[in-house]
């Protein structure tokens, strides 16, 4: 189930569901980005990426609703043209490629993942000659963490970008593709020891694997009932909110957003 976000946070992650073309019509507020902190900023892009994966989930599968519609009337008067112009171009953006997305991998909307392997949560990279010898090898086997996904086991052991991994439980790995296959052929919760080059000097991390679902083809799957049930939660959480947003906005919390 997703995290419900507060009040305020659903203010500012509203601000672009107006459509222009309707807006244009209206009286706009001052509301737009400048007053944000930098990593206001981030959650908000962030927020809004989710939201459009959201949408896209509940339209694909046949089930849209009136979330756009229903923020649109309770935000419209709060935010600045710039601002709501500049949010709707990248939430139709990351709308649009969630729905291409959805459809080449022909998703089934009543489809659960086929099993559930164990998850490192590293983004990888093969390992060039240059690298190996800056690293201080004489190959280049293993797999290069390009970076580590948050909240992920790579994280809470801290295996960072750059490092090279070269072995699972003693076993030596080729590549990120042999690395990948031994991470999926272990269940989550096993506690693995994966050999680690950093600066130069090898060592052993261990590491206790997460979980991920994986279709059939071996990519990450979706438990769609359960993405299509916490999609629409999710998207009337927010529009729920807007309604009583822009009387807020010079009386509280939301005067942090406002000129």
């Amino acid at each position: 189930m997703l995290a419900r976000f507060s009040i305020a946070s659903g203010f500012v992650l509203a601000l672009f569901l107006t459509s222009p073309g309707l807006a244009e019509n209206s009286q706009f507020g001052d509301l737009d980005f400048t007053r944000l902190t930098k990593s206001q900023e981030q959650f908000f892009w962030k927020r809004l990426k989710l939201l459009a994966f959201e949408e896209a989930a509940i339209t694909f599968c046949g089930q849209p609703d009136d979330f756009e519609q229903r923020a649109k009337k309770g935000i419209q008067s709060c935010v600045t043209a710039e601002a709501l112009n500049k949010a709707e171009a990248v939430y139709r953006s990351e709308l649009k490629a969630s729905l291409a997305g959805f459809s080449e991998r022909k998703m089934a909307c009543n489809a659960k993942p086929d099993s559930t392997r164990g998850w490192l949560g590293v983004d990888l990279s093969p390992v060039s000659k240059d690298i190996a010898g800056s690293a201080g090898a004489h190959a280049a086997p293993g797999a290069l963490v390009a970076g580590a996904f948050d909240d992920s086991p790579a994280v809470a052991a801290d295996i960072k970008a750059g490092d090279i991994i070269t072995s699972v439980n003693g076993e030596s790995v080729a590549d990120p593709k042999e690395l990948s296959a031994k991470i999926r052929a272990l269940a989550p919760g096993t506690t693995v020891q994966l050999g680690v080059l950093r600066d130069g000097a090898g060592h052993t991390v261990s590491v206790k694997l997460g979980a991920m679902a994986f279709d059939r083809q071996g990519r990450i799957g979706f438990d769609m009932p359960a993405l299509i049930e916490s999609s629409q939660k999710d998207l009337k959480y927010v529009s729920d909110q807007v309604t009583e947003m822009c009387g807020k906005c010079k009386t509280s919390i939301f005067a942090m957003f406002c000129h």
